[in-house]
């Protein structure tokens, strides 16, 4: 009893998690579809099967008898979402239909059995090979996927090295998720075959609901683990838009100790204008291009803004969650990003990019680019024009 409310609660959870899912993505779009479409199967075989249990419902019974095998669609799927994880990606890409093929095949067969069309001999068994082997190719090529995309990614922006670790700790986390829950099924089909028990692979599954709760939860609590590698790039654009909340590089309330007089002085003198500060300092730095000079400095940003330059030290200092160095190089990319979506690089290089942002050399610019986009300037360009040519 005990162990069916738990897999039809996880269902209903998985539910709640979509949905709420699906309201941010109208206005944040923090995720992408494949895992919509993984928590909507997973989700709904948890509550009809936890239902069926409980109830032990005819009707939900022919439901997973015509409908169970849909959950090998959760398998490309898993690999889909790592895939635009990596690519910042949101919406399906007509290449990646192609992973659907053999899932299609696989239904389509297994509904020419049930209708006594043709009949194979021990299917079952071929089934369960088939499966285990398909399972076993995704998870390889998932994990070949991440490793080399994403556990191993480098950066030297702070805040971007932070949101690299999050997604890095995030889909190490789903991949055991996936990991887990396809050794509890390849196990559980081979024990229900050879018991001559065939029950949808449903015994034990209190064990998966109990992982996908756990999942649920993390992504109720933590929605921005959902945030992809551009996340620092949207914030700033609806910064633009007039967004009234601070970037998520300040830190409005610091919990950082002061030690020095001065700067426990000059806390009392500012304390309420440090959120005008923050404000100031981002409209100024991403409506104007006078980061576009390589000399531009905090005396120049003071000078510019009225503020006096020991405010705008001590701001950076307790309340930046990166240095004025490393805010001038995520300045300087946005305004890169911005001139290519102009068509700046169809009369220019991309050497002559990076100086007309403020770069001293290429090599400067096209470490902070790929470690704020995720990816080279030359492959966001190509990714741009593509997106431009399908429109």
């Amino acid at each position: 009893m005990i162990e069916n409310l738990i897999v039809a609660f996880s269902g209903l959870m998985g539910i709640l998690t979509i949905l709420i899912i699906l309201v941010r993505y109208q206005t944040n779009r923090i995720t992408n579809i494949y895992l919509v479409i993984i928590f909507s199967i997973v989700s709904t075989r948890m509550l009809l099967i936890g239902a069926f249990n409980l109830e032990n419902n005819d009707f939900i019974t022919s439901l997973l008898d015509k409908y169970n095998n849909l959950l090998i669609v959760v398998i490309p799927c898993s690999y889909l979402y790592f895939l635009n994880l990596v690519k910042d990606r949101k919406m399906m890409d007509i290449d990646n239909v192609k992973h659907f093929i053999i899932p299609l095949l696989f239904n389509g067969i297994d509904f020419v059995l049930d209708k006594k069309y043709i009949d194979i001999m021990r299917s079952d068994f071929y089934y369960y090979t088939f499966f285990t082997l398909y399972t076993i190719t995704y998870l390889a090529l998932n994990f070949n996927l991440l490793n080399k995309n994403i556990w191993n990614r480098k950066g030297d922006i702070g805040i971007v090295v932070k949101q690299n670790q999050l997604i890095k700790k995030w889909s190490v986390f789903l991949f055991s998720m996936f990991v887990i829950n396809a050794i509890r099924i390849i196990i559980v089909l081979y024990w229900e075959i050879n018991n001559d028990n065939y029950s949808f692979g449903a015994s034990f599954l209190w064990i998966s609901g109990v992982f996908w709760l756990v999942l649920y939860f993390k992504i109720i609590i933590s929605p921005e683990i959902l945030y992809g590698f551009t996340y620092l790039n949207t914030a700033i654009n609806e910064k633009k838009k007039g967004d009234k909340t601070t970037i998520s590089f300040w830190n409005t309330n610091s919990n950082i100790v002061i030690a020095n007089i001065q700067d426990k002085q000059l806390k009392a003198k500012i304390k309420d204008s440090i959120s005008n500060y923050m404000e100031l300092v981002d409209q100024f730095s991403f409506h104007n291009n006078y980061y576009r000079s390589m000399g531009f400095s905090k005396t120049d940003l003071s000078n510019k803004l009225n503020i006096p330059k020991s405010h705008l030290h001590y701001i950076f200092k307790y309340h930046s969650k990166i240095s004025f160095s490393e805010y001038k190089k995520i300045v300087r990319i946005h305004d890169s990003l911005a001139l290519i979506s102009e068509g700046y690089l169809a009369t220019n290089t991309f050497d002559s990019l990076a100086k007309e942002v403020g770069f001293k050399s290429y090599n400067t610019f096209f470490v902070s680019f790929k470690d704020f986009t995720g990816v080279t300037p030359h492959e966001y360009l190509i990714k741009l024009l593509k997106n431009k040519g399908a429109n």
